[in-house]
């Protein structure tokens, strides 16, 4: 910024230089890159500028040793990868047994227990019924046990379990997850479906002594079935 009324600003003795400091402790204001004193009108100095006329360089391409670096160049349309067939799998010669398949149908087959009163269980626990919470707290302390005054078993995995389709310790393993979405061990798992088989069991001979209770369920699980099965065919119709 140079100066139009410099004496006015700074002292005479002061070299001519940039008086932005001193304007600092001014009301001032710009107009057309004239600083104006807000409280005199007094033009205190201007703004001035430099066009800015770059100039030309030439940059140079790194170079490897005397050797110019060659550049990749990205193509739009490649040309298609070679495609990679599957090696086949070598067969056993004729009369040759397969000890490894043999060996992998040993063991204690998996206990599976379709539960064909899941649907049933739900509504009843939607419906906060208290005997289906009886039968699931007296199948954990029945079968399940207990140590040093605490369930070995959580009720509230052994309900879950409960209303699954088909009782297994797969399915408990990939429906239930311990704290941080840890997987339970096989044991805990097989102890939950022992308690939801022992549980099912004494709902199901509740329901038989009680078919009043069993129409009432009965009938709310048909009007849902009923229900999907109107949106299935209405979702099919827009389809």
């Amino acid at each position: 910024m140079t100066t139009l009324v410099r004496n006015n600003v700074l002292p005479a003795a002061t070299p001519a230089t940039d008086i932005r400091p001193a304007l600092t402790k001014l009301r001032t204001t710009t107009v057309d890159s004239f600083v104006v004193d807000k409280s005199t009108g007094e033009v205190l100095g201007c703004y001035t500028t430099h066009d800015l006329s770059p100039a030309p360089y030439d940059y140079s391409l790194p170079q490897a040793g005397k050797a110019p670096v060659v550049h990749s160049r990205y193509e739009i349309d490649p040309a298609p990868r070679p495609s990679i067939i599957e090696k086949e799998m070598e067969c056993l010669p004729d009369g040759v047994v397969d000890l490894d398949a043999q060996r992998s149908k040993r063991g204690p087959k998996p206990k599976v227990t379709p539960n064909p009163h899941a649907s049933h269980f739900k509504v009843a626990h939607a419906e906060r019924l208290g005997w289906i919470d009886d039968y699931v707290y007296g199948a954990c302390i029945t079968v399940g046990k207990d140590s040093n005054g605490k369930m070995n078993v959580s009720p509230s995995h052994v309900l879950r379990a409960c209303m699954l389709d088909e009782i297994s310790t797969e399915n408990v393993k990939s429906v239930i997850r311990l704290e941080g979405l840890r997987t339970m061990s096989d044991q805990q798992a097989r102890r939950i479906c022992q308690c939801a088989r022992f549980a099912i069991e004494g709902m199901e001979f509740y329901l038989e002594r009680n078919p009043t209770v069993r129409q009432q369920i009965q009938f709310e699980v048909d009007f849902a079935d009923s229900y999907h099965q109107d949106n299935t065919g209405l979702l099919q119709g827009l389809a």
